[in-house]
């Protein structure tokens, strides 16, 4: 399967809490890296425990565009929590096996920070 198929799967099968769905496409070694928290997952069953284990009701995921190349494959991704905050993702695979084995993904609070006073701001 393509890889882009693949990360559109995965963000789907997480938007349904589609467990063991999520957990066929990630290889064996998978690992998940968050920049701005500094948190690393290892191993596919951690990254899916860490998504299962989020305190619920997180809320909607849609799935934007996802981009593809001969290696992996990057998802722009958004998430309407249940009070209407949003949240923005990008998200960047590399494949193994045919399966997703390096993630590296930031998260964004949508509207969470200003420019800087150096800066006009442009809304």
């Amino acid at each position: 399967m393509p890889g882009g198929e693949l990360v559109r799967r995965l963000y789907e099968a997480y938007e349904r809490r589609d467990w063991v769905a999520a957990e066929a496409l990630f290889h064996p070694e998978a690992t998940v890296e968050m920049p701005a928290t500094l948190e690393r997952l290892s191993g596919r069953a951690d990254v899916v425990a860490f998504q299962r284990a989020y305190p619920e009701p997180w809320g909607t995921m849609s799935v934007l565009r996802v981009l593809e190349d001969a290696d992996g494959a990057a998802a722009e991704v958004e998430v309407v929590a249940p009070d209407g905050q949003r949240f923005a993702l990008a998200a960047f695979w590399r494949l193994r096996d045919g399966r997703l084995y390096r993630g590296t993904e930031y998260w964004v609070t949508v509207g969470g920070e200003q420019p800087p006073p150096s800066r006009p701001a442009y809304r």
